[in-house]
């Protein structure tokens, strides 16, 4: 009895935390700048992702991702632009948003999926690193590929206009996910804001 009262309030807060990064994924979605060379718009969508990443465990990462792609996905408009609905999780640019439960996932595993421990922050930002670069080239390959086979251009085509010019700007994105969200992550857990050890 006593183990299920505490789980409870744990369960809750995990819950909580969830849904509040499937919230930021919405916000920050709609940061977007659209482009007239390119059907994919700047979108700072993917650093909520990548803090999502870096602030939850695998399992809360993926679930606060499929959450936001099922909201997209009955219509609740919270792709960028405040599009939503099937069409626009399976257009033409769906393919970038379809990777996102692996890329937090990949994310997560990396600096989440071991115990947590003070003598490990010197090596987290590494794997964070490591585990980001990794994420963005799965976003850049199963996006553009889905971009090819929805539009009918060869692949090195859609790389040309969905993701070169915007290489630039991905690295800022990056760097500012791992030299500030990845020590904002130490002090979250410091004050028992985030719970991310195994159990």
């Amino acid at each position: 009895m006593g183990d299920t009262k505490e789980k409870k309030p744990l369960a809750a807060k995990e819950l909580t935390m969830t849904a509040i990064f499937t919230v930021l994924t919405a916000v920050l979605a709609q940061i977007a700048i659209p482009l007239p060379f390119s059907p994919v718009p700047i979108s700072f969508g993917l650093v909520a992702v990548y803090m999502t990443g870096i602030l939850l465990k695998p399992k809360h990462a993926v679930m606060a991702q499929v959450c936001y792609l099922l909201l997209g996905a009955v219509g609740v408009p919270v792709f960028g632009g405040f599009k939503g609905g099937i069409g626009a999780l399976f257009g033409p640019t769906g393919g970038y948003l379809l990777v996102y439960p692996i890329m937090v996932l990949i994310v997560s595993m990396a600096i989440n999926g071991v115990k947590s421990s003070p003598t490990k922050k010197s090596t987290t930002f590494v794997r964070a690193g490591v585990a980001i670069v990794i994420a963005h080239l799965i976003l850049y390959m199963g996006g553009t590929t889905w971009l090819s086979i929805t539009t009918g251009n060869t692949f090195g085509a859609a790389l040309a206009l969905a993701v070169i010019p915007f290489i630039p700007l991905d690295i800022v994105k990056i760097l500012f996910c791992i030299f500030a969200i990845v020590p904002f992550r130490a002090r979250m857990i410091s004050m028992n804001l985030l719970m991310l050890d195994k159990r």
